[in-house]
This record gives structure tokens, C-alpha cells and sequence, in this order.
């Protein structure tokens, strides 16, 4: 366990040291095209620890690393819809995967409530920043995606939220770890595309690094088993 910790997060400070040099010297032709080599990085060590024994995480990691390759054609429209596409897959799965711990239970009264302001945040922010994106939409599809992303990005926060109250265990924090942080690049990165503020690109591909390091460290290392809050208990699948 220790040494595959060792592994993704050595691989993770030097992808974030490496992104940040490119980000700051080098153009879009280097930077788009090292966060696809960042995600296959990462693919390597998910199937060498033999992350793969969850299949809907490792199709997810693979739609990753394929919206990352559109992501390098990003600015002409067809490549734009299909990163989008992509991506929502990888996110659908994710939320295949946590569907079979979902279950309504309302343990706690404010965990509850700071659970649901957060989501609430999360659906005005999402709502305001294609308000302004919409300026830039090119045609009608390419809204729709951007609507469709959003309200998959949603569902899967309270899937990753219920899971989090639901059990206590380190693997669940990692998941709501490696979902913030790419819900939080995404953010970011709309921003600094649709709105041209190229400093946010670094926290954009810092997160994304965090993200893909934690969804790693969820598939391979070696967790111990799963107790619910109360009486029931599940065992990692």
C-alpha cells in the first residue's frame, strides 16, 4: 500500500511541476496535448495495480483520456461537442459505479442541510456560467450539451455526497476528493476558455491532476472494508 501511495503521488507532484512549466511557457499546441499524456500517465498506473477490477471506473478513465485527445482540436466546434460528449460519459460511469451504494437516509440534519446549500451552489454556479458561455455558443446542440454535462456533473455530486454520509471510510473520501477536484478543473477551465483569463488554467490542470491521482488511488489501493453509519454494512466491490 505504501509504495503504490509512494507511486501516485510522486507521479502527481511531477505532472503538476511539469503542466505548470508548459502552462507558463509554452502555447496552447504543447499544453493541450501534455493533458492527454498527464491522463495516459495515470491509465498506466490504474492498470498496473490493477485498477481495472472496476470496469466502470476504467471506462471512464479511458473516455478521459479520449476527451483529452479532442480536447488539443478544442477550438473547432465539432471536436468542442465531442469533448463534452466524452466527457459526460466518463462521468455517467462514474455515477454507474456509485449507483448501487445510493440509498436515501437522512442521518443527520445538518449534514443534510450543508449537503443540499452545496449542491445548490454547485447548480447556480453551473446555470450562471453557461449564462455567459451562451454568448460564445455557436449552435443550439452546443448548448444542449453544455446543459446535458451540467446536470450529469449534479447528479453524480449528490451520488459522491450520499455515498460520503452514508459510509465511513477513507475510500469514500477519495471519491468525493477526485470528484470535486473535476468538477473544480472543469469550473475553471470554462472559465478560463469561454471567458479568455488564462490564469485560471493553472488551478484548471492542478485539480484535474489531483482528480485523476485520487480516482487512482480510489481503484488500486487497498482499502479496508466498508461500514455504514448505522447498522448495515457493504463490502468493497
Amino acid at each position: 500500500m505504501f509504495s503504490r501511495k509512494i507511486c501516485i503521488i510522486t507521479l502527481a507532484g511531477i505532472m503538476i511541476l511539469i503542466n505548470i512549466f508548459f502552462i507558463e511557457y509554452l502555447s496552447m499546441d504543447y499544453i493541450r496535448p501534455l493533458r492527454a499524456i498527464t491522463t495516459f500517465s495515470f491509465s498506466l498506473l490504474f492498470v498496473f495495480f490493477k485498477g481495472y477490477r472496476y470496469s466502470k471506473l476504467a471506462i471512464a478513465f479511458m473516455f478521459f483520456f479520449l476527451s483529452d485527445l479532442f480536447i488539443i482540436k478544442y477550438d473547432k466546434l465539432v471536436f468542442n461537442n465531442l469533448t463534452s460528449v466524452v466527457r459526460t460519459l466518463g462521468y455517467l460511469f462514474i455515477g454507474l459505479h456509485l449507483l448501487p451504494k445510493f440509498k436515501v437516509e437522512i442521518e443527520s440534519k445538518r449534514a443534510l442541510a450543508a449537503y443540499l446549500i452545496a449542491i445548490f451552489f454547485c447548480a447556480i454556479m453551473f446555470y450562471e456560467l453557461i449564462d455567459i458561455m451562451s454568448l460564445t455558443f455557436k449552435d443550439m446542440v452546443h448548448r444542449y450539451l453544455y446543459f446535458s454535462y451540467s446536470l450529469i456533473l449534479l447528479g453524480l455530486l449528490i451520488l459522491v455526497g450520499n455515498y460520503n454520509f452514508r459510509y465511513n471510510s477513507t475510500q469514500s473520501t477519495s471519491c468525493m476528493y477526485f470528484t470535486f477536484s473535476f468538477v473544480i478543473s472543469d469550473l475553471f477551465a470554462f472559465i478560463s476558455y469561454y471567458l479568455e483569463i488564462d490564469a485560471f488554467y493553472y488551478p484548471t490542470r492542478i485539480f484535474y491532476i489531483l482528480g485523476l491521482a485520487a480516482l487512482t488511488a480510489y481503484a488500486v489501493l487497498p482499502f479496508q472494508r466498508e461500514v455504514l453509519y448505522k447498522d448495515d454494512s457493504l463490502d468493497i466491490y
